[in-house]
């Protein structure tokens, strides 16, 4: 590879946000489909997991619009040399993942807030801007399930992707956003070169 490490990847802030974002939608998803199975009788432990599943879906909607602003701002490191449809396919499957889970958030926020219910940030009651309203709460309710069902086959093409390049390509693109620093590299690319 050409260059220093500190110029294949992206900044330590993006590589935090990535993964803490990584692991705040698994851990959605998974809420997600958990909260489903709580009896609606007594409320309280349905409304709870709710309640929780919808705070971490704000936070995570906030950290993707700060990622969002830095990548409209900035331009990410440089691939490494690809095939045109492989350049083409990253591309595309980042937008489609971003798109997703803007929409996915969004649709899971606006169908909360046209509930009837108050929606909650860990516990503080958010100011209501609209009053109940089914047909929109219901077709956001289509929305945010489908979002997700597209958001997880996303996410499995991206991280087949990953692993294509990084244990059968053996090309590094993994460290442009790996938590682990430049030093692991080295010590893994020495490892590996001395097998």
């Amino acid at each position: 590879m050409s260059g220093s490490d500190s110029t294949q990847r992206y900044p330590t802030a993006v590589i935090v946000m990535h993964w803490t974002i990584a692991a705040a939608v698994v851990g959605l998803m998974a809420l997600g489909w958990w909260m489903q199975t709580i009896p609606k009788q007594p409320v309280g432990p349905r409304a709870d997991a709710y309640n929780l599943h919808k705070s971490i879906g704000l936070v995570a909607l906030l950290l993707m619009a700060v990622r969002l602003a830095w990548r409209a701002s900035h331009r990410p490191p440089e691939l490494p040399p690809l095939p045109r449809w492989q350049a083409h396919a990253a591309v595309a499957v980042h937008l489609l993942l971003y798109a997703v889970m803007f929409i996915a958030a969004l649709s899971g926020y606006i169908g909360s807030a046209t509930s009837g219910y108050p929606v909650k940030f860990f516990g503080w009651v958010l100011p209501s801007w609209s009053g109940p309203h089914d047909a929109i709460k219901d077709a956001c309710s289509v929305v945010h399930l489908v979002s997700n069902w597209v958001l997880v086959a996303t996410v499995g093409a991206h991280v087949a992707a990953t692993i294509y390049h990084q244990w059968i390509l053996r090309d590094d693109l993994f460290w442009r956003m790996s938590p682990i620093g430049s030093r692991a590299r080295k010590r893994a690319v020495g490892t590996r070169g001395a097998g």
